[in-house]
């Protein structure tokens, strides 16, 4: 937790608006980081967390397009329903506004101990999810510029590694942090031809005449 809070408040300075709304674990400690949005608001799952209100991250109690800032601190880890809690993030969050999401990294030791079932308990079994396909599931929702930060589970301040060994050790970190910022929807009109804008004039017949079919046969005259 020291580690994640340690990343977001580096990437709190490039948050702008006027609300921002923490969720998840620590989310009460997370909403007094120095930023630049001012209204923050700490919203959990549990009475026991701390937060400034209890809700269903399934339905947010929130308006659509109103918050600038939405952090999600393993919220998607504990949820048994990840994709709709991400449609819920979309739906609330401002276009070129943020999301910011810390998570648990299957491909790690942590993710290796999870697999094995070696350990019980939290947070051995959380969801796992791998940071590319959540990068996936948010492009469907109109995000992008995408910004992973890795965490790991022993200080890396205390390392001094060579830098490919740290480009080694990154992706193995057991958890990462992830931002993202929702994309402005572009609405494009299409414009016709010049050719096919012109309407030719018909006189006569109002459209075409169907043609008679070739099997009937003509009536006869008496």
């Amino acid at each position: 937790m020291a580690q994640e809070q340690q990343q977001l408040t580096l990437l709190m300075p490039r948050a702008f608006g006027h609300y921002s709304v923490y969720l998840g674990l620590n989310a009460k400690l997370s909403s007094n980081l120095v930023s630049p949005i001012k209204n923050a608001m700490a919203l959990t799952s549990n009475f026991n967390l701390g937060g400034d209100v209890v809700m269903d991250p399934h339905q947010l109690p929130l308006a659509s397009e109103s918050i600038d800032l939405v952090v999600l601190q393993h919220v998607l880890d504990m949820s048994d329903n990840p994709h709709q809690t991400l449609r819920e993030v979309a739906r609330v969050v401002n276009a070129g506004g943020r999301v910011v999401i810390t998570g648990f990294n299957p491909y790690s030791l942590w993710g290796l101990w999870r697999h094995l079932r070696l350990k019980r308990g939290l947070p051995w079994r959380a969801n796992f999810i791998a940071y590319s396909r959540l990068k996936d599931w948010l492009t469907l929702l109109s995000f992008g510029d995408f910004e992973i930060k890795p965490v790991y589970d022993c200080a890396p301040g205390k390392w001094k590694m060579s830098p490919w060994l740290s480009n080694f050790f990154n992706p193995l970190g057991a958890g990462y942090v992830l931002s993202a910022v929702k994309q402005e929807t572009r609405v494009h009109i299409l414009k016709t031809h010049w050719r096919n804008s012109i309407v030719k004039r018909s006189f006569g017949l109002a459209g075409a005449t169907r043609q008679p079919s070739q099997n009937k046969q003509p009536l006869e005259h008496s």
